[in-house]
Order: structure tokens, then C-alpha cells, then sequence
């Protein structure tokens, strides 16, 4: 009986060390505007999730801003949510070029 209790808890540690792996692997944080444009080839062709302030929203591509620091944010080919507009905070995911455009694949705001 303790032989079994003993694999059982082991299995368990096991699994939730192997998800706690998987989770922090796939966790992809988001990035500040200033972050991207310190660094832009960094970033270079690659999918990021970039957190800023909307500015110059008319229906639809917009910069994504924090302080002085933009990102042309194009969004062909995406549903733009109602609730953006400018001065929101919202979080784009997209592929990056190094000439500092985001083309936008999901565009998130905050709930109310």
C-alpha cells in the first residue's frame, strides 16, 4: 500500500511541475511600446503582444503609443473591437517589421 502512495504523490509532483513548464514556456508577456522601439530588430518578423495607448484610431490602422514612442499599428484583414478608440489602452498581437509597423492578427481591450 505505501509503494503505491509513494508513485501516486510522485506522479502528481511530476504533473504539476511538467504544466507549471508548459505554462511559463508558452506564456508570451506583453511587451511596452518602448520596449519594442528601443530595440526593433529584436523583434524583427516576429509575433509579440505590444501593450500601449491608442492614438489616431478613425476606423482603422492607428498608432499604438506610450509617451513618445509609436507603432503604426495595420489592421487589414482584422475586426478592430468597438470599443477601440483613442486614448484606450489595448493590447495588439501581430507580426512585427523593424520599420516599426505591428500588421495586427487580434487587437484586445480592457473589460468594463
Amino acid at each position: 500500500m505505501k509503494k503505491s502512495k509513494i508513485i501516486a504523490a510522485v506522479a502528481i509532483v511530476a504533473s504539476i511541475v511538467i504544466i507549471i513548464s508548459l505554462l511559463s514556456v508558452n506564456a508570451r508577456p506583453y511587451l511596452k511600446v518602448s520596449q519594442v522601439t528601443a530595440n526593433p530588430t529584436n523583434y524583427n518578423n516576429k509575433e509579440i503582444q505590444v501593450i500601449g495607448i491608442v492614438f489616431g484610431f478613425s476606423g482603422g490602422d492607428f498608432n499604438l503609443t506610450e509617451g513618445e514612442n509609436s507603432i503604426l499599428v495595420y489592421t487589414s484583414g482584422v475586426t478592430v473591437p468597438n470599443e477601440v478608440e483613442n486614448g484606450i489602452e489595448v493590447v495588439v498581437t501581430g507580426i512585427f517589421s523593424s520599420s516599426l509597423i505591428l500588421t495586427a492578427s487580434q487587437i484586445l481591450t480592457q473589460c468594463s
